[in-house]
């Protein structure tokens, strides 16, 4: 009879849990790369998107590019300039109104939503498939 790695880590854990590591990855498969390519590939699909090997391979490849002094610095700069057109435009009232909802509407809106939670669990005859539709 043979013990497992797995075994061996459930028995020590309790006795001396430093001594085990904190995961077991014991029969996961090492995914080569072109297999999550080719994953990414058909996720990006499946939602839609118009996506191909050749494009997750140029924006991984970007990615693991290292920025340079000046490219960082003018990436600061940027944020910096974003957030000083977003502070102006909220000191200047520039926001959109659609976003705001007033106090009032909120609780008129809680109020009625109350009052039709109440309604349907009075004549309601299962009140747990009643609070998943709700």
């Amino acid at each position: 009879m043979r013990v497992t790695v797995r075994c061996l880590c459930a028995a020590w854990r309790p006795l001396w849990p430093e001594c085990v590591p904190q995961r077991d990855f014991e029969g996961f498969e090492e995914l080569e790369e072109e297999a999550v390519v080719h994953e990414i590939v058909s996720l990006g699909n499946s939602m839609g998107l118009e996506v191909d090997d050749d494009d997750v391979e140029e924006l991984a490849e970007e990615h693991s590019k290292e920025l340079s002094t000046e490219e960082l610095l003018e990436l600061h700069k940027e944020e910096n300039e974003t957030l000083k057109r977003s502070i102006t435009s909220e000191e200047s009232g520039e926001e959109e109104e659609s976003c705001i909802i007033p106090a009032k509407d909120l609780k008129d809106a809680f109020f009625c939503w109350s009052k039709l939670s109440k309604l349907a669990e009075d004549y309601h005859p299962d009140v747990v498939c009643l609070m998943t539709m709700l």
